[in-house]
């Protein structure tokens, strides 16, 4: 049965105290909106296969637990948590031969999950906590401004944390959303009000 979703993707640092507030927020707006079909995100957990007649995006739990969500022509179709006996890839095609009679998967790369996940989100936000960090964020900021979808980014800079005058220009060029926060917790209270009042209904 189709049904309708809001997807919203979180992006950040990998660093251990960015990756604590990326899994906080999640969990957050899970709990806000449980009910109403939002599914969040977080880019290093997802996985893209596409075959045929049906594409699969699948979210890891843990080492030997997964989500499978199954689309058709960009509509929700199936839900599964499956359990992983031989990896996730194996899994993936075993699961999509059974179920869909899938004969080929491809497995989407980098990029091209990306750019999909872009494309079915309502929303993303993407928090810049740290100053030594790498700046694999930034890549994925100007990544998705360059395809076009600067409307649906959030950028979340902690009070205080400077940043460059090249990238403001950009940021001010595309018209990126831009917030600053001081914790923890005014970050998650500033993305919830943002969704409940922008993107999703009460």
């Amino acid at each position: 049965m189709r049904q309708s979703i809001a997807i919203i993707l979180l992006l950040g640092s990998y660093d251990p105290k960015t990756r604590s507030y990326l899994e906080c927020i999640k969990e957050e707006i899970v709990k806000r909106f449980s009910g109403e079909n939002v599914y969040v995100f977080l880019l290093d957990k997802v996985e893209m296969y596409y075959s045929d007649n049906v594409q699969a995006l699948t979210e890891l739990s843990n080492e030997d637990k997964a989500t499978f969500f199954i689309f058709q022509d960009s509509q929700l179709i199936d839900v599964y948590d499956v359990n992983l006996k031989n990896g996730l890839d194996e899994t993936v095609y075993s699961f999509l031969t059974e179920k869909y009679g899938v004969k080929k998967i491809n497995k989407q790369p980098i990029f091209e999950k990306f750019n999909i996940l872009m494309r079915l989100a309502e929303a993303v936000f993407l928090i810049r906590h740290k100053e030594e960090t790498r700046g694999g964020e930034y890549l994925e900021l100007m990544h998705a401004v360059f395809r076009g979808y600067s409307k649906k980014i959030w950028f979340f800079k902690r009070n205080g944390l400077q940043l460059s005058t090249m990238l403001m220009e950009y940021l001010d060029k595309f018209r990126v959303n831009m917030r600053t926060y001081t914790d923890e917790q005014s970050l998650t209270s500033a993305i919830i009000r943002i969704l409940k009042y922008e993107f999703l209904s009460q």
